[in-house]
């Protein structure tokens, strides 16, 4: 007897369950995954309608718990000892760039073309199953969880930058600043502090009130999600 298939797919049900079976047994082969040959192995050993197994498989597919091409499912990519660590490293640390990553987690003895290769191949891993994104600012290639959004993304990654905390740290504690004051406070040259200002408005940080003394606060839309961040980077730098 054939096995139905609800309209409603979700990873328990036991037909699911029983493709990625197959799926899994086609990669313990040390074969990369083919949907074409997974279809085909499905549909003599399992006994679901043609049209139920393609919507089991383009489910899968969409879910990135299957992808094309690849020797893994998402539940075994993290298996990978190095992969598990830069995945760790990631959502401990929001918005590092490629940079970091490669400098905290792979070892010196190596040279840089191979960690940079190595680092790579672990990321485009983790995209590919949904687990990171790369999020593009200005010259950086910046990693969040796919779950996070990427204006949050950006602001981690801004406020991981000394400067750029500092500023922020002086708005928390005073609310309102004159912007002419804030090079003075910190003692660094007016234009490097105005860039970084300029820079923190435009990526709606900072906000800066129409008035007389060019006062500027934190955007008081983003203020909660900008305080939160700065205490986590304060509790946890990478």
């Amino acid at each position: 007897m054939a096995i139905v298939v609800r309209n409603t797919l979700g990873l328990k049900h036991p037909s699911v369950q029983s493709v990625i079976e197959v799926a899994q047994e086609i990669i313990s082969e040390n074969k990369v995954l083919n949907t074409e040959i997974l279809y085909n192995i499905a549909k003599r050993r399992l006994q679901i309608p043609r049209r139920g197994l393609l919507r089991i498989i383009q489910f899968l597919l969409n879910k990135k718990i299957l992808v094309e091409g690849t020797k893994c499912t998402k539940d075994t990519v993290l298996s990978n000892p190095y992969r598990n660590k830069v995945y760790s490293f990631i959502t401990s640390n929001l918005g590092v760039h490629f940079s970091i990553i490669r400098k905290v987690l792979f070892s010196d003895s190596e040279s840089k073309s191979q960690r940079t290769g190595q680092l790579v191949w672990h990321l485009e891993a983790l995209i590919k199953f949904d687990y990171i994104k790369k999020v593009k600012f200005k010259n950086y290639a910046i990693f969040i969880p796919s779950e996070i959004d990427d204006e949050t993304g950006v602001i981690y990654f801004l406020l991981r930058d000394k400067l750029n905390k500092k500023i922020v740290d002086l708005l928390i504690k005073q609310e309102l600043i004159i912007k002419s004051d804030i090079h003075k406070q910190l003692n660094e040259p007016r234009e490097i502090i105005y860039y970084r200002i300029n820079n923190l408005i435009n990526y709606n940080i900072v906000y800066q009130i129409e008035s007389d003394n060019n006062e500027i606060s934190l955007n008081p839309n983003n203020k909660d999600l900008i305080v939160q961040i700065f205490n986590d980077i304060s509790k946890f730098r990478a």
